[in-house]
């Protein structure tokens, strides 16, 4: 079963936070990027001072097997959609983010 969500960037890294876990499967579109794989780490600690929240993907490809960190404290107002699928579960979520009201420095 697939549940879908709308809400805005802020939101969406809460349901990171609060839901995904090690070895989850999700699916990250930003910008023009697409991550889809394993989440190997998650750190929450802030960096320099500053808010961060950081994710490691094991991608998921037949030619290039390689892991990738993204903040999405960085990125928040480039998400466009996520989709998670817990391990061992069949069902996912996919994540449609809606404007993002940041305050710009």
């Amino acid at each position: 079963m697939e549940t879908t969500l709308k809400m805005d960037c802020e939101d969406a890294i809460k349901y990171i936070e609060d839901n995904v876990k090690v070895y989850d499967d999700i699916e990250l579109s930003y910008h023009r990027v697409f991550t889809p794989g394993e989440v190997l780490c998650i750190d929450k600690e802030d960096r320099k001072g500053k808010k961060s929240f950081r994710i490691m993907v094991q991608v998921a490809g037949d030619l290039i097997a390689q892991a990738v960190e993204v903040d999405l404290e960085e990125i928040k107002d480039d998400l466009v959609e996520i989709k998670h699928i817990p391990k061992d579960k069949n069902d996912s979520t996919v994540i449609t983010i809606e404007k993002c009201e940041t305050d710009s420095d």
